[in-house]
């Protein structure tokens, strides 16, 4: 079977429980496999609801042809025909009369079917990982920052810091922030920044909470607030991030209140009841 075969059969469970476990080893080894499994569940999601939708514009060209508001007709097979029956009825046809109730109780049904569905795919593959890698990769790092400082010159490790952080080169900037002595709360960001990058979270949660720490820090005390509930949300601590990135939506004059949308909001509180 080729990837896109193994999926299909993955997402409709025919694969049998030898195939299953080694198809669930690849998924959490391969995140791209995990996005495609995730985008195939969605869109057959969505083509049910176009069948549903499909089925509820029948239903209302039927309700407008019988010009009832409360009922719909079904067509099924004559069994006995009648002199009572109505003008332009034929012969071959017997109609039935189906109360509107019972079309909204099967609307009704197939929207709760694709919401499970919905609910049970974000369920599933909701991770803390996920939803780190979803926010880091579409926040550039912050580059705006300033030493305010003398050491802050042309050629001096702090300025190397600088520039191998703006470059992306977070070990070289680990390398040279351990050979600074006083480091100010500019290479301490760059640092935290690093590593979060290197996925030394305990290191970057200790970097962003030195430069909350610090009162000269008050210009990126948003920016390292943000970063520090993804180190949080990166290390596993999943009730202290979602609080924290809760309070940041909340707060409309917080830097990164618009970065937070509700559909990722509600999924971090969905990650928060599933750990």
């Amino acid at each position: 079977m080729n990837r896109a075969e193994r999926i299909d059969r993955y997402v409709k469970g025919d694969l049998n429980p030898e195939e299953l476990q080694k198809f669930q080893m690849e998924m959490q080894q391969d995140s791209t496999l995990q996005q495609e499994v995730e985008d195939t569940q969605i869109m057959q999601a969505l083509l049910q609801h176009q069948g549903l939708k499909n089925e509820i514009k029948a239903v209302r060209a039927a309700m407008k042809a019988e010009g009832s508001p409360s009922t719909v007709v079904e067509e099924t097979p004559n069994t006995l025909s009648t002199p009572e029956e109505p003008f332009g009825v034929k012969e071959e046809d017997d109609v039935k009369a189906v109360p509107m109730f019972q079309w909204m109780g099967r609307v009704a049904a197939g929207l709760a079917i694709i919401l499970v569905g919905y609910l049970t795919i974000q369920y599933a593959t909701l991770s803390p990982e996920r939803l780190y890698e979803e926010r880091i990769a579409n926040e550039p790092p912050y580059l705006g920052l300033s030493n305010r400082s003398m050491e802050d010159q042309e050629g001096t490790i702090a300025d190397q810091v600088r520039v191998e952080y703006q470059f992306g080169n977070y070990e070289e900037v680990l390398r040279l922030y351990g050979e600074l002595k006083k480091p100010t709360f500019a290479e301490t960001f760059r640092a935290g920044y690093a590593y979060l990058e290197q996925g030394r979270t305990e290191e970057s949660i200790t970097a962003f909470q030195q430069v909350m720490e610090d009162q000269s820090a008050f210009m990126i005390k948003d920016k390292a607030e943000y970063y520090l509930a993804l180190a949080y949300l990166q290390d596993g601590q999943i009730e202290t991030a979602v609080n924290m990135l809760e309070v940041i939506h909340k707060d409309d004059d917080h830097d990164y209140e618009d970065s937070l949308g509700s559909l990722y909001l509600w999924r971090l509180r969905l990650l928060k009841m599933k750990y």
